[in-house]
């Protein structure tokens, strides 16, 4: 009898303790989370990103014409959102790029969607397209352009369209950028236009 009730006392003390080991170990590998749908079961989890780029001089479109834009720029974005499946991400994206070439001298700061479509050809390798679509807002030196008093400039349109891979946790991306803006003097707005030119990125997944 004795020897019946510490099997049973042990019994009971293991048993939380083996929930608990068990509960630990599903936290720590597995992200996912399963929805249901009508036909199958789809896996979403959480991924982001954090890359620093660099944008070409570029074209400067306006009144039909086009010439060299001369908007070269680093900058650095975070994007954060669901990966659907492994085939699929949507999230929504900041980031900060700052024109540094003498007739620019500007920040601007874009908010965008992201949407990537992935092909994993391993567990560790997936090629995939973006398209980021969103608003950019002028933070830094778009107040008397150029130092012309009543010459202000303001963001617009913000896309970008690319290719790139991922490689474990490494982010590497390229392809072309198109950034709207709008010259306003005196409160007066002007006909819009774009700068168009290619980016390179590359970056951490997490």
């Amino acid at each position: 009898m004795k020897k019946l009730f510490i099997l049973i006392v042990a019994a009971l003390l293991a048993a939380p303790a083996a929930s608990f080991a068990q509960k630990t170990t599903v936290t720590r590998v597995n992200r996912e989370r399963t929805y249901k749908t009508h036909t199958r079961n789809v896996d979403i989890w959480y991924e982001g990103e954090l890359n620093i780029g660099y944008g070409t001089g570029g074209t400067l479109k306006a009144d039909g014409e086009s010439g060299d834009a001369k908007y070269t720029r680093p900058f650095i974005e975070t994007v954060h959102g669901v990966r659907i499946t492994p085939y699929a991400f949507a999230g929504l994206g900041v980031g900060f790029q700052y024109a540094y070439d003498k007739e620019w001298e500007i920040g601007m700061m874009p908010v965008f969607i992201d949407l990537k479509g992935y092909y994993p050809v391993t567990e560790h390798f997936a090629p995939y397209v973006a398209i980021d679509l969103g608003f950019s807002s002028g933070l830094a030196g778009t107040k008397n352009f150029m130092d012309e008093e009543g010459l202000d400039l303001s963001g617009g349109f913000y896309a970008s369209y690319g290719i790139g891979l991922n490689y474990r946790r490494l982010n590497f991306g390229f392809g072309w950028q198109h950034q709207g803006m709008k010259f306003k003097y005196d409160g007066e707005s002007s006909e819009g236009f774009s700068v168009n030119s290619f980016f390179v990125k590359i970056g951490l997944k997490f």
